[in-house]
């Protein structure tokens, strides 16, 4: 393509990005349903008689999770901009279910220059969206009830493992969910604060106020982001780190969620597939195979400290 052939394609991609602001306010509202439902079937909030109180019910979740969700994707976006690489604005997704939001994308066009910018674009939305969920979390737990359960919570082990399932189907006590009590996914780091920071006793736990229950949705999403596979964000990290021999890390890395699957949390099972069907194990090359500078070092090395910190073995389960 001739320099005003590309100047002119660049021209037309940055456009004001009106798909991305209706997909964004999409998303606000479906959030904000999502997150009335919630606070109502938690004892948050009363039920909602007008569209005002709706709002009210709903805005605590909402803004908290697409505060999240925005500084993760606004790190990508900046980043791969300050390394001259064409960014899309993110991309929201609104479903009318679950949490709301299957999150947001970023596109990127053309090929990373070097490790250095690789490290920076891939490590630098998880980093955002983890320095913004940490005092979301601790203020949302604060906000929490703890309260006694009559089953003592199993953060890494859970009911909902396929070994408990199928140990469950062979003595007759399926279905293995049948004390009914939800539990929010686990990130390492809510259940180290939940135990050292608010003393959660062995048979307590906590009733997530809406903006916890946001907040250990953004740490769950950081972990899926960061684990090493392919084009996800630890995946381009892992490449920067690696090579090409980051294939083999990724063939690891989803190794390792099989055996979650197995032995945590079935809905690891769906991320196994996911990450080998249409993720990927492969990653492109960067332009320039010079090795990784002291400081990207140490950011890979924090990256691998939020993804510890972010890994979540139990995704959903019931006590």
């Amino acid at each position: 393509m001739r320099p005003a052939e590309e100047a002119a394609a660049l021209a037309a991609r940055r456009k004001f990005p009106w798909v991305n602001l209706f997909l964004f306010v999409a998303t606000v509202l479906s959030t904000l349903w999502t997150g009335a439902v919630f606070s109502v079937a938690s004892g948050w909030t009363a039920e909602p008689t007008t569209f005002g109180e709706l709002v009210r019910a709903g805005v605590p979740f909402s803004a908290s999770l697409l505060g999240i969700l925005a500084a993760h994707e606004m790190g990508h976006f900046v980043t791969a901009r300050r390394h001259r690489v064409d960014a899309s604005w993110p991309y929201f997704i609104p479903v009318p279910f679950g949490i709301g939001t299957l999150g947001a994308v970023i596109r990127m066009r053309g090929t990373i220059p070097t490790r250095n910018a690789l490290v920076d674009i891939g490590a630098s939305g998880p980093i955002a969206g983890f320095v913004v969920a940490v005092p979301l979390l601790v203020a949302g737990i604060a906000l929490s009830r703890i309260e006694p359960v009559e089953v003592a919570p199993n953060f890494f082990f859970g009911n909902l493992s396929l070994v408990r399932m199928l140990l469950s189907w062979i003595d007759g006590s399926w279905p293995p969910w049948q004390a009914g009590l939800f539990m929010e996914p686990q990130p390492l780091l809510y259940v180290l604060v939940k135990k050292f920071v608010f003393g959660v006793g062995p048979m307590e736990d906590v009733i997530v106020h809406p903006v916890a229950f946001a907040a250990v949705i953004g740490l769950y999403v950081t972990a899926l982001n960061l684990i090493p596979i392919g084009q996800l964000d630890g995946g381009h990290v892992a490449y920067a780190l690696f090579g090409p021999r980051a294939r083999e890390v990724g063939r690891i890395a989803s190794h390792f969620l099989l055996a979650l699957a197995i032995f945590s949390s079935v809905g690891w099972l769906v991320w196994f597939f996911v990450a080998r069907r249409f993720v990927g194990l492969g990653h492109p090359p960067v332009l320039s195979a010079a090795p990784l500078s002291p400081g990207r070092r140490a950011v890979v090395a924090l990256t691998v400290v939020v993804f510890v910190l972010t890994l979540t073995p139990v995704a959903a389960d019931w006590l």
